[in-house]
Order: C-alpha cells, then sequence, then structure tokens
C-alpha cells in the first residue's frame, strides 16, 4: 500500500495483486468522520477475486466536524445539498485516476460505506462516463429529483444491515423504489442483525456482483 493523490483527492492506493498494468480500478469511499485507512484493508479480499485491480481509497475532502482527526464528504448536516457540494471533486479525481492508470469507466467500480456509499450512488449514477458497477454498504440515495429515466445508469448494489441504528435499514428499500422507478438495474442484500457495518457475507455478496460487470 502507498499514499497517492488524483486531483484534489489523497489517499492509500493498493496496485494489482498480480502486478503490472491495472485491469480495474476500484475506488473505495469511506464513513463519515473515518479516512482512507478505515477501507483499505477491503482490497486483499476483494483482490483475491480481482487480481488486476488496483484500488483507490481517498480521504475526505473536509476534516470531521464531530472528529477532527476524521474526515468527511460533506457536513452529516446538510443531506440536501452536501452531496451536490461534494460532488465535483470525487468525479474530478475519479477521471484523473482512470486517466493516469490508462483505464476507461467501464472498468471503474465506485463502493462506499456510508456516507461514502451515499457518495458513491451520487456520483455513479451522474458521473459523466458512467463506471461499470456502483456498490453502497450502509448508504442511501439522497438526492434523485435529477435523474431521469430511459437514462443508461450503470447496475447498482445495496448492502445494508437490518440492525443499521446509525443509517436506518429503511433507507435500503426507499433507494430501490426510486431506482427502479427510474429504470436502474439494482439489487439489494439485507445482512440479518447486523448493525452500522459490513460483514463477511455482505462484502462476499458486493464481490460476487462486481464479478459480473468488472474485469478480473
Amino acid at each position: 500500500m502507498e499514499m497517492c493523490s488524483f486531483g484534489d483527492l489523497s489517499g492509500p492506493f493498493i496496485p494489482p495483486a498480480r502486478g503490472g498494468q491495472p485491469s480495474s480500478l476500484i475506488v473505495l469511499l469511506h464513513g463519515w468522520g473515518a479516512d482512507g485507512n478505515d477501507l483499505a484493508d477491503l482490497a486483499y479480499p476483494i483482490s483475491v477475486r480481482f487480481p488486476g485491480a488496483a484500488f483507490f481509497v481517498p480521504n475526505g475532502p473536509a476534516p470531521c466536524k464531530m472528529n477532527p482527526a476524521g474526515r468527511e464528504w460533506f457536513d452529516i448536516d446538510d443531506r440536501v445539498n452536501g452531496p451536490v457540494v461534494a460532488a465535483p471533486v470525487i468525479d474530478v479525481a475519479i477521471t484523473a485516476a482512470l486517466d493516469g492508470l490508462n483505464l476507461s469507466a467501464s472498468a471503474l467500480a465506485l463502493a462506499g460505506f456510508s456516507q461514502g456509499g451515499m457518495m458513491s450512488l451520487h456520483c455513479g449514477l451522474r458521473h459523466a462516463a458512467p463506471p461499470a458497477a456502483i456498490v453502497s454498504f450502509s448508504g442511501a440515495l439522497l438526492r434523485h429529483d435529477d435523474l431521469a429515466d430511459g437514462v443508461n445508469y450503470p447496475p447498482v448494489l445495496l448492502v445494508h444491515g437490518t440492525d443499521d441504528q446509525i443509517v436506518p435499514f429503511a433507507l435500503q428499500s426507499a433507494s430501490y423504489d426510486v431506482m427502479q422507478s427510474r429504470s436502474i438495474v439494482v439489487e439489494t442484500v439485507a445482512c440479518d442483525g447486523l448493525g452500522h457495518g459490513i460483514d463477511p457475507d455482505g462484502l462476499s455478496a458486493a464481490i460476487a456482483f462486481l464479478a459480473k460487470y468488472l474485469p478480473a
């Protein structure tokens, strides 16, 4: 693992397990009050299935107001405009990473946990060059007023713990319903008894989902 910067975002970068030029890029967006190191360890189990994948796990652009040692993508109290403000810096970083690795967006997966899951949905469904797939762990689709029907959206997986007390599990079905109404291919995984986190079953489901869309 090394530290790398793309656009204005920096964080852990994990090159392909097999070495050489990456065949895909998986961007992981951390949760509120954490940083890129929080999700960087996911690269190993995912790379077993995707040995050609590179991983970029950027730190959020701003210090977390409740935990200055951590970072945030947007002010947690502004769930309406926050994602809109945060999106451009993520979009620029993704474009720079793809360019730097000589990959197209069809080789990109955008995933995230909690607030990072919210941003993976927000950016992935709107990025000028759609990613191959989006995974949201314990996230939600906060904005959907600008999502038109009939657009060629990337496929989405929503993974959520049934006992989540931070981002309520009910937001999974609410997000699913909106995406279905926009003809987005969306799947859900409910992790029974899980709180606000990622468990082995949810991670395995995400890897299986990505395997349908992403080069190994």
